[in-house]
């Protein structure tokens, strides 16, 4: 009987050990749910900090953005005022400067004198139609006043007699074309001839450009 009692005594000992070890297993197994709960809600609060900062990261991007896009603008706005400011100027100082040279035009009438000047240099020796008359009664001299002329450079020379031999200065006549001309020939007269003051005014019909009837002096 003693021996039987110190057997079963281990055996109920072991059993109780079992018990704990269940009891304590069962009691930790909680708590590793509990862990897992708070690793997972931690995953969550991470992705969600990850998901805000890249959002937050990407509105700080986009900043500067807007800005590269607005400065560009600005400049070009700048640019086109520059412009459309220098050229409106530009064109005000073309006014300007065609608007001074008309007091100019009317202020003196002396410049209608000028195409007589022009007209006299279009006139060339050799295109005017002239006819010399011996007035002065000397015979001969209207065929050396052709030669004198044509060694000058005019072409068309007639001679011909006066009406009257008693022409004491020599006069000359023109057509109102050929008035650019009066100042040349005579200059030319002048060298040999004595000229008279007042010229007179040849018709339009005659076929000379030029009468000169030459006096005594």
């Amino acid at each position: 009987m003693p021996k039987k009692e110190i057997d079963e005594t281990p055996n109920e000992e072991v059993k109780k050990k079992v018990v704990v070890v269940e009891e304590v297993t069962e009691e930790e197994t909680p708590k590793e749910e509990e862990k897992k709960e708070t690793k997972e809600e931690e995953q969550v609060v991470e992705a969600k900090t990850e998901k805000v900062e890249e959002t937050t990261s990407l509105e700080v991007g986009e900043k500067p953005n807007y800005l590269w896009i607005i400065i560009p603008t600005a400049l070009l706005v700048g640019a086109l005022v520059g412009g459309l400011i220098t050229y409106f100027s530009g064109i005000s100082r073309l006014n300007t400067g065609d608007e001074t040279p008309a007091p100019s035009s009317t202020s003196t009438p002396g410049a209608q004198a000028s195409p007589t000047s022009e007209s006299k240099t279009d006139i060339k020796r050799s295109e005017v139609k002239i006819q010399v008359l011996n007035g002065s009664g000397t015979s001969g001299l209207a065929g050396k006043a052709k030669t004198y002329l044509e060694g000058l450079g005019y072409k068309d020379v007639a001679v011909g007699n006066a009406s009257s031999s008693d022409f004491a200065e020599t006069e000359i006549q023109i057509k109102d074309s050929a008035k650019g001309f009066l100042d040349t020939i005579t200059t030319d007269l002048s060298k040999n001839y004595t000229v008279a003051k007042e010229t007179k005014v040849l018709i339009a019909s005659s076929k000379f450009d030029i009468v000169i009837t030459l006096g005594k002096k």
